[in-house]
């Protein structure tokens, strides 16, 4: 990775702190290679003092200014890390002037899951379900749209985004979420590639992390 950093270099940086683990993933979209720098460190609570330099681990500083694009992770999941690296992404985009995309955890883990439906199911909408203690269920829908093979990206449709759910009659077929933020952080950069490409215009002030907190707000 000897020249993975260099002055001509444009970078997309996506972050993704949902769960204990705070994952990384920086792209260089000069690199015909389309290499991607990533890493996960499991350091739970202690994000808040180790974010900066987690991020400098696998970006040094005085290449931050080259960032072109950032993405992140907006939960559900704990909400104090993803308020913290939701923080930070629009802090970044902010002062650089660059564009910020976000999208669920569990939106970021249906290209795993979809695979787990029946054969007869995987071209049909489906929903990602968790339970969440003293809150009730938590549920997303979606559906697989197409394979964007330049940017390696899933392309899913969010039909309805995670919130709390009164009915857990209309949740069906459902998949169970599963945290892999070592694969998922790489769905999230080639989601940022994909956004790039596609010329998205996305701005830091509208991202705002997911977190259901009251069991009669958003219900369906």
């Amino acid at each position: 990775m000897q020249n993975f950093y260099t002055s001509k270099s444009k970078y997309l940086l996506a972050l993704h702190s949902t769960s204990e683990s705070f994952g990384i993933a920086v792209k260089d979209i000069e690199n015909k290679e389309k290499i991607i720098k990533s890493a996960v460190f499991n350091i739970g609570r202690a994000l808040s003092n180790k974010l900066f330099n987690c991020i400098e681990t696998i970006l040094p500083r005085k290449f931050w200014k080259q960032i072109i694009r950032i993405s992140v992770a907006k939960g559900p999941g704990s909400y104090t890390s993803t308020r913290l690296t939701i923080s930070m992404a629009r802090t970044i985009a902010q002062q650089i002037d660059c564009s910020l995309d976000s999208m669920s955890s569990f939106h970021l883990m249906a290209p795993r899951l979809y695979k787990y439906l029946d054969q007869d199911q995987i071209s049909s909408p489906f929903w990602i379900k968790d339970i969440l203690p003293r809150r009730g269920i938590v549920a997303g829908k979606y559906e697989f749209i197409k394979i964007d093979q330049e940017s390696d990206f899933y392309e899913f449709n969010e039909i309805i985004p995670p919130q709390l759910i009164s009915n857990e009659k209309l949740i069906n077929p459902f998949i169970k979420p599963s945290n892999n933020i070592e694969k998922d952080i790489i769905s999230l950069i080639n989601f940022s590639e994909y956004c790039q490409k596609s010329n998205f215009d996305s701005n830091w002030k509208t991202i705002l992390p997911i977190y259901p907190t009251s069991p009669t707000d958003n219900q369906k």
